[in-house]
């Protein structure tokens, strides 16, 4: 982000500090201890392993031992155990990677009706350069609610305008934004203009104006990365020519190593946007849900992966089927076409994330392929695969411990690891729980009513 934005996040937090402590005190910054890295090896035994790889996706009676932040066994049985080894008896439970939130607003924004904790937003429509790492709140009470849940990475991306920045990928735990930050450029995030007008009552232009404008905004899309590519090439040219933060950021897309996440609504905004970034050689993935079905068959002969934004959903129109979104996911997969799933949901929601897996599950999906959807799936889309998302020797140790399938809704998270890093799962809400489960029964049992007095 630029300086400007900096200076201004760091006045807006403690603005929203003191508004929060003033008006709102259930909305305190999380007072949860970073863990520690790890300091001897840890073995999870007797567990059912989920891998999150399609060639080997379950391991009955497993074992994960790590080491370093390093896995550096998986298996059946009981490996050979290395000296001072921490063993976890999972006793039947299960073992999958960490869930992946992408895109999320994750420790970008706190409380949504207090403009001050909210950085999702930087002024202007072009804006590549803005990237959310450096804006991210580790002291984020949903950091902890959303760790609590399983998830440990989340993919957080800018908003507003056309080019809205870079996407950064983050991992749920750390005393600072560095701490937290495990690329903070994954790829360049953009809204593609609407270039079919909506015929909707609460539409204040006419079809012909909405028209004029995606022909402007079109024009101004082509206009940008034609700028930000002529810089490159003069500074390629000529060492003397004045860097151009724009146009670095922009260098990655350009070359066709980082991708472009399009956010989309509609068939119509899916081909146009596809195509034009395929004539230009950049890579893309689709960000939506709306028109994804009707464009499965450009979009698998285009190879072009699909982040659905939320399987909650209802009908997009008065045509659709009641369960149209749910049964989306399986679709997909059927087309076999790479995708991810998110809740598209306000950041407080991030936690349902394995609910909408479940019930795409529910709806026909293979259920290790929708825990795929919101393990390894997201970290390939978002191109961290050679760390996170599954579970295999030398990946990261980004663990969680269930006590059950990863994605039934009875599941609760048991223990979790970052990094090979032990943490503490509690929250607001847990502690609350704990309060009241330590209420004493006289305390809940409600006195007896008087009798009436008798006449």
């Amino acid at each position: 982000m630029t300086h400007r934005r900096m200076a201004h996040a760091c006045i807006s937090r403690a603005a929203a500090a003191v508004l929060l402590c003033a008006a709102a005190p259930a909305a305190a910054q999380s007072d949860i201890v970073p863990a520690k890295p790890q300091s001897r090896p840890i073995a999870i035994i007797n567990a059912v392993v989920h891998t999150a790889t399609a060639g080997n996706p379950v391991i009955e009676n497993g074992h994960v031992l790590f080491d370093g932040g390093r896995i550096t066994s998986i298996g059946p049985g009981v490996p050979a155990l290395p000296a001072d080894c921490e063993v976890v008896d999972a006793k039947g439970r299960h073992v999958s990677p960490g869930f992946c939130a992408f895109p999320s607003s994750l420790g970008l924004v706190e409380t949504l009706q207090v403009e001050a904790t909210d950085d999702r937003v930087e002024v202007g429509d072009l804006r590549p350069e803005v990237t959310p790492s450096v804006a991210i709140n580790p002291d984020s009470d949903l950091l902890a609610v959303s760790r609590a849940a399983g998830i440990l990475i989340s993919v957080s991306v800018p908003d507003g305008g056309i080019v809205s920045g870079s996407a950064s990928a983050i991992r749920l735990d750390g005393w600072t934004p560095e701490e937290l930050t495990i690329d903070p450029s994954v790829g360049l995030v953009m809204t593609w203009p609407m270039v079919e007008p909506a015929r909707s009552f609460a539409s204040r232009r006419s079809p012909e104006e909405q028209r004029r404008r995606a022909t402007e905004d079109l024009a101004r899309i082509a206009r940008f990365f034609d700028d930000m590519k002529a810089v490159l090439e003069a500074r390629a040219a000529d060492a003397t020519v004045a860097h151009d933060q724009r146009a670095e950021a922009m260098r990655d897309v350009l070359s066709g190593k980082d991708p472009v996440f399009v956010q989309v609504g509609s068939a119509a905004q899916i081909e146009g946007a596809v195509a034009w970034l395929k004539a230009r050689g950049m890579r893309c993935a689709v960000i939506g849900g709306e028109g994804i079905e009707t464009a499965i068959p450009f979009l698998k002969a285009n190879a072009v992966p699909v982040v659905l934004n939320g399987v909650h959903r209802v009908p997009g129109n008065r045509h659709a089927r009641s369960d149209d979104a749910y049964a989306l996911p399986r679709k997909l997969a059927e087309a076999g076409i790479e995708f991810s799933i998110a809740t598209g949901d306000e950041p407080a929601h991030t936690r349902n994330l394995p609910h909408h897996a479940a019930t795409a599950a529910a709806f026909g999906l293979d259920r290790e392929a929708a825990l795929r959807a919101v393990t390894s799936s997201p970290c390939r889309i978002a191109g961290i695969a050679n760390r996170y998302g599954t579970i295999e020797p030398l990946k990261s140790a980004t663990l969680i411990l269930t006590d059950g399938h990863p994605l039934e809704l009875t599941s609760s998270v048991a223990a979790a690891w970052i990094d090979g890093e032990t943490l503490d799962l509690s929250s607001h809400q847990s502690e609350m729980k704990r309060k009241y489960d330590e209420k004493p029964a006289a305390a809940r049992t409600p006195a007896p009513a008087s009798e009436p007095a008798r006449k």
